[in-house]
């Protein structure tokens, strides 16, 4: 989230009103200062597909031949929120960059995904005006500007021999105003969440790949 207070319990109204904090404002920088600036192996360059790609240039507003850096460490996500989760950081407010989009090779990100351990999901209906629901994971929220992502990850890598089941939040924020319709922009963001979370979860072995399904395919309204 844009807010950077430090394990703060929020109800689910009040994360409504601080996700549409966080569509207003041009924030990203600080989930950047977290990401990989180096396109090694196993960078988000590599591990998200054409399809996901076209589909944060198109969000960003940025030309399809415009040049492009897809920058971020998904390895060192999952490690952070596996770090996170041991220490205790359930409800840490502050955020885990997994990729971003720049234009060029440097500068600010157009599109940020990030990743945190939240306590609960919003409360049904609850969310702000900007948002509409969808049933993809334990829930997800698409507006033009951002996009959020709920499901849980049952893993040993959260400690316990059968594994511990996990609630992870997943978020996409886009700086610039989209150049495409809000319908539009609503599904590159669930697109963008879905494939990025289906990587995450990969990386953090989680069973059944948290039910996200092999292909995004934009889900139905809650």
């Amino acid at each position: 989230m844009v807010l950077l207070m430090k394990c703060v319990k929020i109800t689910p109204v009040l994360i409504a009103v601080a996700l549409t904090t966080a569509s207003c404002q041009s924030g990203g920088s600080k989930a950047a200062d977290s990401a990989s600036r180096s396109p090694a192996s196993g960078s988000c360059d590599q591990s998200l597909g054409a399809p996901v790609k076209k589909a944060m240039k198109r969000v960003a507003g940025m030309p399809v031949s415009a040049k492009t850096s897809f920058i971020g460490d998904p390895q060192r996500t999952a490690e952070q929120l596996v770090a996170r989760y041991e220490v205790g950081g359930v409800g840490d407010l502050s955020s885990i960059a997994f990729c971003g989009a720049y234009k060029g090779s440097s500068g600010l990100d157009s599109v940020m995904v990030s990743y945190y351990l939240p306590q609960s999901t919003p409360e049904k209906g609850k969310a702000a005006e900007i948002f509409k629901e969808y049933r993809m994971g334990k829930t997800a929220l698409a507006g033009v500007k951002v996009g959020v992502l709920y499901f849980e990850c049952s893993s040993g890598k959260f400690g316990g021999g059968a594994g511990t089941t996990v609630l992870i939040r997943g978020e996409v924020r886009i700086r610039y105003e989209a150049s495409e319709s809000a319908d539009a922009a609503r599904k590159d963001n669930l697109h963008i969440l879905h494939d990025s979370s289906r990587t995450l979860a990969s990386l953090l072995d989680c069973k059944s790949n948290s039910g996200l399904s092999a292909t995004f395919s934009m889900p139905s309204e809650a």
